[in-house]
């Protein structure tokens, strides 16, 4: 059973006809866990929404790192009591079903987002915006300030 918003396949800018095209999508399509292709798509759903809710735009390919280290600030803090672009946005996610509330999201969910963002950009063979020194080093210290005891998921 294949998501119904798949996450963005291979677009390479070599000289592919449309056969070669659509069958270097299909081997990635097939080649794919079917939970990483529903992971990856819940992703692009949600970075496609936070995107246009805090810039009024679509995801560019390769995204800024302006708009990655955004993204990390965004994701990074309780916005319970904020009041800015930031928290406009979230709002509108939580009204989209997109996310649960304005308390920062786990970091594993954060990084997960991040890496789903990441395989976005190796698709289409594009530099990731993540891969920057400090987009990097701001991801680190994101986790770092979030850290909370882990939490079993089952008994």
């Amino acid at each position: 059973m294949m998501p119904k918003n798949p996450a963005p396949l291979p677009r390479p800018e070599t000289a592919l006809g449309a056969d070669e095209a659509q069958a270097l999508a299909d081997l990635f399509r097939r080649g794919t866990p079917e939970n990483t292709l529903r992971a990856q798509a819940g992703d692009l759903a949600y970075i496609a929404a936070w995107k246009r809710a805090a810039f009024g735009t679509d995801p560019a390919w390769p995204e800024s790192e302006a708009v990655a280290l955004r993204f990390i600030l965004d994701h990074s803090v309780d916005l319970s009591a904020a009041t800015g672009p930031a928290r406009a946005a979230a709002e509108a996610l939580i009204a989209a079903g997109l996310r649960r509330s304005l308390a920062c999201p786990a970091p594993a969910t954060l990084d997960r987002r991040i890496a789903s963002w990441r395989a976005f950009h190796r698709l289409r063979n594009l530099a990731s915006p993540f891969e920057a020194p400090l987009i990097a080093q701001a991801r680190g210290r994101a986790r770092r300030a979030a850290a909370r005891p882990r939490a079993r998921k089952s008994a």
